[in-house]
């Protein structure tokens, strides 16, 4: 499964207004919706909440990963976010996020745990990181991210 397939660049968000972490799930969210990507926004919402009650996706760095898998969500999709400003997301590091790429995916499928290592992968192994932080549009971020995958060994 390959990233670039599941990047689309209506579910890219730069300079998100969100100031809170629920907001920024809730608006990345509502982003898959209007997409076709998501069914309906509110069981995703809650189960990506659900997995922060857990322990935060805020994996340090200034970086968060979102997930979830619910039965709204028919096949896996990404959506990426720059808030406007820093956003408080509980991370490991204490450090605020922000670059977020949020991962949902549906219940009866395997596969999330793919996805999420091939995002860490382009968010550790090279530049993504610091080239979406300087991003001016959403589609360069998804051609920056396909480029990176690229990059990659499979």
């Amino acid at each position: 499964m390959r990233l670039g397939d599941l990047l689309k660049a209506e579910c890219v968000e730069l300079d998100a207004p969100a100031v809170t972490k629920e907001e920024l799930i809730r608006g990345l969210v509502d982003r898959l919706a209007e997409q076709g990507l998501v069914r309906t926004a509110p069981p995703v919402v809650r189960a990506l909440l659900d997995r922060e009650e857990v322990m935060s996706t805020g994996v340090g760095g200034g970086v968060a990963l979102p997930h979830a898998q619910s039965s709204a969500v028919a096949e896996f999709a990404v959506a990426i976010a720059r808030p406007r400003e820093p956003i408080d997301f509980d991370a490991l590091d204490g450090r605020p996020v922000e670059v977020v790429f949020l991962v949902v995916g549906p219940e009866d499928r395997t596969g999330l745990m793919r996805v999420l290592t091939r995002v860490s992968r382009l968010l550790y192994t090279g530049d993504l990181q610091k080239k979406i932080r300087k991003a001016k549009s959403a589609p360069e971020v998804v051609r920056l991210a396909v480029a990176e995958e690229a990059r990659l060994r499979p």
